[in-house]
């Protein structure tokens, strides 16, 4: 359902205590992760390539040497070519050099000013591993620039050689732009980072064998949603009735956008929730009666704008904000209703626009709500950031301040509760499409509305929302994907 990821410095502790419980070496580690990668790589490699190996002189560096041994054994066209900076090899390193130099292999250094690749060729970087903390330079640095100027494929073994695992890089850092990175045991925190997006193209993991037991007892505050997420949905019971599942608002809605509110709505619905009501201003009733025959509609006393936010009773769970505009009225009917209502709730779009306008209304949110903000969202509520790993600790800062759940949308979503970070990887850009956030909105307030706790319901509406495009994809072009579609591949 989770999987963990681990800062440099735990990946380092696991693989000591890895060598520790399995009472091998760290060489036969070594030996067991390239092999494991060596037949993974089979699959994208032909014998009639020119592979290219560049390594660095640790762990990584050996890792590639023993994969140049294999691929040399298995009657591939490889060349090696070491990075001769100046720290000093590790022992690993340097008893795999040995063992190819026993095949007469010749591994060669790198120099600068060597010519461009043979078109067709491919490239596996294996320079720097998970232990860098500090930007390339010299022959590294130019090795890696190098790289990046080739017109070949680049596979990279465990992480891009630059990029750090845990940590933002510098802006102007040289980092190996990686067609695919073939990581050991588990994805590495910064691979989600949208800022490097240009150097983890894609990812396969590589299971090395790593200790279970050491995994399972290491503490992090990072996880990666799996396709076990999906059991979190309750099952239902022969004599439940409609009542059961609860019912759910969904206010919001101005002139010329009350289709926000209809897909949210229609969203709400195909989630499960027993009941729905739309809450709008008088513009939108027709169109919801009529769109959503479904839903039952409830309109505020102007005809453009939501001027009074009553919420019935019978209410289970509220989703505000899609479409709802910030003017006046709607500000000052936002703000009554915020210190009126003391239930959790979902805020999306223009909810959080007014409190980024208005930062004293956030003080009145219920505690465990749910706020869905994109990016720019988040920068009016919580200010600029330098880098990915401010950004996400900004995130994990507003959580725990004001007590809500944040949902941060984008390609890899990431959720926090203020204490973990929760990343979605099931998502594509089909899901970029006018109506998209609104659909996400509605399926977290349909199943809030059906008493799933807040965190469970952000959890499991981002990852079933993100698995609709995951199943348009496999029938259809990504860019024909609309919100609607969403609900319709919305399949429990």
């Amino acid at each position: 359902m989770f999987q963990k990821l681990f800062t440099a410095q735990q990946i380092k502790e696991i693989d000591n205590q890895t060598v520790i419980k399995q009472n091998i070496s760290s060489e036969k580690l070594m030996e067991r992760a390239a092999t494991a990668l060596f037949h993974q790589l089979e699959k994208y490699l032909s014998k009639n390539q020119s592979v290219y190996i560049f390594c660095g002189k640790g762990n990584n560096g050996g890792d590639a040497l023993v994969l140049a041994r294999l691929l040399h054994l298995n009657a591939y066209k490889v060349k090696c070519l070491s990075v001769p900076f100046s720290t000093k090899s590790s022992a690993d390193y340097e008893v795999n050099l040995k063992k190819l130099q026993q095949l007469n292999f010749i591994v060669e250094k790198f120099k600068s000013g060597m010519e461009d690749l043979p078109a067709g060729s491919v490239i596996i970087d294996g320079i720097f591993g998970t232990g860098l903390s500090r930007p390339a330079s010299g022959i590294a640095q130019q090795a890696i620039d190098f790289i990046n100027r080739q017109q070949t494929e680049v596979f990279s073994i465990d992480v891009p050689s630059g990029l750090y695992v845990d940590t933002s890089n510098r802006q102007k850092d040289s980092i190996v732009s990686a067609d695919k990175v073939f990581t050991f045991q588990f994805p590495k925190i910064s691979f989600f980072y949208p800022e490097n997006a240009g150097y983890v193209k894609d990812y396969e993991v590589v299971d090395i064998g790593l200790e279970q037991s050491v995994i399972d007892q290491m503490p992090t505050s990072y996880f990666l949603m799996t396709s076990g997420v999906e059991k979190m949905l309750k099952k239902r019971r022969k004599f439940d009735y409609k009542n059961t599942y609860g019912h759910a608002l969904i206010a919001g809605g101005s002139y010329g956008m009350i289709g926000a509110v209809v897909l949210a709505s229609k969203a709400a619905l195909r989630i499960g929730a027993g009941l729905v009501t739309n809450l709008l201003p008088k513009c939108g009733y027709i169109i919801s009666q009529t769109v959503v025959p479904e839903v039952m509609t409830l309109t505020a006393s102007k005809k453009k704008y939501l001027s009074e936010i009553r919420i019935p009773d019978q209410i289970t769970a509220v989703g505000i904000g899609m479409g709802m505009g910030t003017q006046e009225e709607v500000v000052k009917a936002f703000k009554k209703f915020l210190k009126n209502y003391h239930k959790s709730l979902l805020l999306d779009a223009d909810a959080l626009n007014i409190l980024a306008l208005y930062p004293k209304y956030v003080d009145h949110v219920p505690p465990q709500s749910i706020m869905t903000p994109h990016p720019g969202e988040f920068k009016r509520l919580a200010g600029t950031w330098k880098n990915d790993t401010e950004k996400w600790q900004k995130l994990k800062d507003f959580a725990k301040e004001h007590q809500v759940i944040m949902v941060l949308k984008g390609a890899y979503t990431v959720i926090t509760d203020g204490d973990y970070f929760y990343i979605n990887p099931v998502a594509n850009p089909a899901l970029a499409t006018a109506g998209s956030g609104d659909v996400l909105s509605g399926i977290i307030t349909g199943l809030l509305a059906q008493k799933y706790q807040p965190l469970e319901a952000a959890l499991l509406g981002v990852y079933l929302h993100g698995q609709t495009a995951e199943k348009y994809v496999a029938n259809h072009r990504d860019y024909s994907m609309t919100a609607s579609d969403i609900i319709q591949y919305l399949t429990l």
